[in-house]
């Protein structure tokens, strides 16, 4: 019988791969040899990629023993989509690995009514390890921007001890919640940093804010109120957060109109909000639930769902106003060999088109929908009648009927999500 000491180094390490972190501590204990075979970085490399997906050691100045018992056990399930338990309003967190760092990254709707714009990001904290191997959690969050070196104005004597120190320390822990689980809280005790609300609409921090919201919008002063609410909500709370986990929709299904993921859309003086789209497992229905909300129809509610088993096909003249639509007998159906076909499409008229600009003249789906409307603070919440309109991969759109409305939404590209 072979002893297990006498095997080659590199058939210890590959034994070695199988075992947990607690039983690889044990091993330490037992001799040197064992010990030393434990001790090769590339044990623990392959421990970094298979338990957190890590890949890269590049600006970290550790070895991978070092970065995973310090940095990983304890941070490495962060890393992925959170969504923010804020209000009515909601908000998305990404964690992500970067160059000698974990980035925790506040994600933002694009300011102004331009859907077409990308995401915003924001860095929020920075996990890192110093040259002592100690492992440091700061705040990095600036948002607003500060204003650049040189700018006119008269706000830089009151930012000074605000802008003084961009790194704060902050408290970062993850915590179990009764209904959802894992939840991650967030907090920045710097006393400078905490807004107070006395005073607050006339601070240069609430007025960079509005200003970066608003970011030369023409439909500016729609949008007013809406966003001077939301930005003391905002910034009361800037210095604590919580997130809860988000499973992000599969990304690929077959035989559907448009394929799940993260969109983009307008919802009136609301402004921007981010949406995702799914469907339910027996592919009959599409359901566009918030990620960020309003105070209306807050966020982790259902926004829109759509009814897949009774697809339109509409002639332009059965758009041309609400009267034509709603005359459609309530089981008008086509049948059709795949998922889309091409036909017309039309706002009807007298129908708010305020996006007008990036509505195209064919569609690839439509079938009836319904969309969630609801008084302030989410009183007397209802589903109101619609259609559920596909353009392409990249856009959907929604006509409410009831409402006399459209409203379009465009898909969070990869690319706004990656490094």
């Amino acid at each position: 019988m072979t002893d297990i000491l006498s095997l080659p180094p590199e058939i210890l390490n590959r034994i070695l791969d199988y075992l947990p972190l607690r039983e690889l501590s044990s091993v330490c204990l037992t001799c040197k040899k064992l010990r030393d075979v434990v001790y090769v970085d590339s044990v623990w490399q392959k421990k970094c990629k298979q338990e957190y997906n890590f890949k890269s050691i590049e600006g970290w100045n550790v070895n991978y023993r070092t970065l995973y018992s310090k940095v990983l056990r304890p941070y490495g399930d962060l890393v992925g989509f959170w969504r923010r338990d804020f209000r009515c309003y909601g908000g998305l967190l990404q964690v992500k690995y970067d160059k000698g760092c974990i980035k925790g990254l506040e994600v933002l709707a694009p300011a102004s009514s331009r859907v077409d714009r990308p995401l915003r990001k924001k860095d929020m904290f920075i996990i890192s390890i110093t040259s002592s191997e100690t492992v440091q959690v700061v705040s990095v969050h600036s948002f607003p921007e500060k204003k650049e070196e040189g700018e006119e104005g008269d706000e830089e004597e009151e930012l000074e001890e605000e802008g003084k120190e961009e790194q704060r320390p902050c408290l970062l822990r993850v915590e179990q919640d009764e209904i959802e689980g894992r939840v991650l809280e967030y907090k920045v005790t710097d006393a400078n940093f905490i807004l107070q609300k006395e005073g607050l609409i006339n601070h240069p921090v609430f007025r960079r804010w509005i200003s970066e919201e608003l970011e030369d919008d023409p439909y500016a002063e729609m949008y007013l109120n809406c966003v001077l609410r939301k930005g003391v909500t905002y910034l009361l709370s800037r210095h604590e957060y919580r997130w809860f986990p988000l499973e992000l929709p599969s990304k690929y299904r077959v035989n559907v109109p448009i394929q799940p993921g993260l969109f983009k859309g307008t919802y009136s003086a609301h402004g921007i909000e981010i949406l995702s789209l799914d469907y339910n497992d027996d592919l009959t229905e599409v359901t566009v639930t918030k990620i960020t909300g309003d105070p209306n129809v807050p966020a982790s509610e259902i926004s829109l769902f759509g009814d897949l088993t009774s697809p339109l096909v509409l002639t332009a003249e059965q758009q041309e106003n609400l009267d034509s639509l709603t005359a459609i007998p309530e089981h008008h159906a086509m049948e059709q060999s795949g998922s889309t076909v091409r036909q017309p499409f039309r706002i009807p008229e007298h129908f708010s088109d305020r996006d007008n600009r990036y509505i195209p003249e064919f569609c690839t789906f439509r079938c009836r929908a319904k969309g969630r409307i609801a008084g302030h603070s989410f009183m007397t919440p209802c589903f109101s009648k619609g259609h559920f309109i596909v353009f392409d991969e990249s856009k959907f759109g929604m006509v409410w009927l009831e409402l006399t409305a459209f409203s379009i939404y465009f898909r969070v590209d990869e690319n706004e999500l990656k490094d």
